[in-house]
């Protein structure tokens, strides 16, 4: 447990690298060339001059691939990880929008797969960085919407799937303007965020307003709720007492 903490520690700097989007990525981008054993060999990509070793990396600790490379399992996982800190911090330079821990994980698989030179470019970038609605995130993100995904076959579709699914799941640290300390494991902020009118969103919304009217028979907690809600905010950005 204390090895894991270090490690997340070690990470504060590089906001967007996350464990889950690291095992998105590792499990849509299989290290390439496996010897056997634990080991893999040095690779060039077709049209490349540079050797590359497990999932694309053309260093290896502090030195270039060479022809000959070989390196154990362990060796190619902390270098992709080392490829990762650097590609974050180009992910976040174009991201201008604050995100959740599985928001950033989404984001950061799917510009992997594209590359920084096409992601900057992408039109989910600028739905994304201009809080575009929810339903054209998921026209363009959505390989069942979205035909261009296709084209890159089954691998490429499920995993937009799962960075689709990933991106608009409830997550427990909301992007907030304030501090929010959420007394629930699940926080209801994420009601917002993730809401798609789906049948069973409004089944889980009925049964929550059950649940109220049994415990408030007489609705004062929803009005009372309605009226923070819809209040507006006082001089220099803050609440108004209540």
């Amino acid at each position: 447990m204390a090895s894991r903490k270090k490690k997340t520690d070690d990470w504060a700097e590089y906001p967007f690298l996350t464990q889950l989007g690291i095992d998105i990525i590792k499990n849509y981008s299989s290290a390439k060339t496996y010897l056997g054993f634990g080991r893999f060999a040095s690779y060039k990509d077709y049209g490349e001059d540079v050797w590359r070793i497990g999932y694309g990396s053309t260093k290896l600790g502090k030195h270039w691939v060479g022809r000959h490379e070989k390196a154990l399992t362990a060796q190619v996982n902390v270098q992709l990880i080392e490829d990762l800190k650097e590609f974050s911090n180009l992910v976040q330079h174009y991201v201008i929008v604050p995100l959740n821990e599985k928001k950033k994980a989404a984001v950061l698989s799917f510009a992997h797969s594209l590359g920084i030179p096409s992601f900057k470019e992408c039109k989910l970038l600028n739905l994304i960085n201009t809080s575009a609605p929810k339903n054209a995130i998921i026209r363009e993100w959505s390989p069942y919407i979205n035909r261009m995904w296709a084209s890159g076959g089954d691998l490429v579709v499920e995993r937009r799937r799962v960075e689709l699914n990933t991106y608009l799941a409830a997550d427990k640290r909301v992007p907030l303007f304030i501090e929010h300390k959420c007394p629930l494991k699940y926080c209801l902020l994420n009601v917002a965020d993730n809401y798609k009118g789906t049948p069973n969103q409004i089944k889980a919304i009925e049964y929550l307003e059950r649940k109220i009217q049994e415990w408030d028979p007489t609705e004062e907690v929803v009005r009372r709720f309605f009226r923070y809600w819809n209040q507006d905010q006082g001089g220099l950005g803050s609440p108004r007492n209540l």
